[in-house]
């Protein structure tokens, strides 16, 4: 038998965004660095590695408002923001405020697939190219697709619905996955870009999601 390290998907936690909450009228930016990664100041503000936040009503690097982040606990008063150079944003003057990703465990969930993104070929062949010549664009994140029993009237999928086609419609929502067996966690952040139900005879209703991630996997230790 390989000596080598694996999960199962039963005895995995997979757990989506259910909404973001100003859990505390003092959640108040102080500051945020122009730079990579951006570094936040936030006096106490009692979160961790690995937990996602919004960022709303900040004047100045309005580059940040309304934006989903997965943050790097640095200390009890800053954190930074995961895979985010602020260098070119405008200077961050204050108002800003925080709301924090709440999250509930997918129990419906049936299955979990991440396709990373693709490197599209631009046509850079000329007449005295002997042959077709491409350079290679920039990647896109992928998607990632979450298939489970189809039960709409459960808080899970009801929020699902709403940042789907509802008043959250186009923002940006988060799944964390923790394996078993201290096998660490991951996060991803995306929009759904479509979802799908279907049954048929002596069958259960089956539902899926697609997002569209708007950033890398996000790994850590936990």
């Amino acid at each position: 038998m390989s000596a080598g390290k694996r999960f199962k998907l039963n005895g995995t936690t997979i757990a989506i965004t259910t909404a973001f909450t100003n859990v505390s009228p003092t959640d108040t930016i102080s500051a945020i660095t122009k730079a990579n990664p951006a570094v936040v100041t936030e006096a106490s503000h009692g979160r961790a590695t690995g937990d996602v936040i919004k960022i709303t009503g900040a004047t100045g690097m309005t580059e940040v408002n309304d934006r989903a982040f997965v943050i790097e606990r640095i200390d009890a008063n800053s954190y930074s923001l995961v895979d985010t150079d602020s260098s070119g944003y405008g200077t961050y003057t204050g108002s800003g405020k925080v709301e924090v990703a709440t999250f509930s465990n997918f129990c419906e969930l049936t299955g979990y697939n991440r396709q990373g993104g693709t490197s599209p070929e631009i046509d850079a062949t000329t007449i005295c190219s002997t042959a077709a010549e491409y350079e290679v664009g920039l990647p896109d994140f992928g998607t990632t697709q979450l298939d489970f029993n189809f039960a709409p009237q459960t808080a899970i999928q009801l929020a699902i619905s709403e940042f789907y086609s509802g008043d959250s419609a186009g923002e940006q929502i988060a799944v964390r996955i923790q394996l078993p067996r201290s096998g660490g966690a991951m996060i991803l952040i995306g929009t759904i870009q479509q979802t799908s139900e279907s049954a048929s005879v002596n069958g259960l209703w089956k539902g899926s999601l697609t997002i569209r991630n708007t950033g890398n996997r996000y790994d850590y230790a936990n």
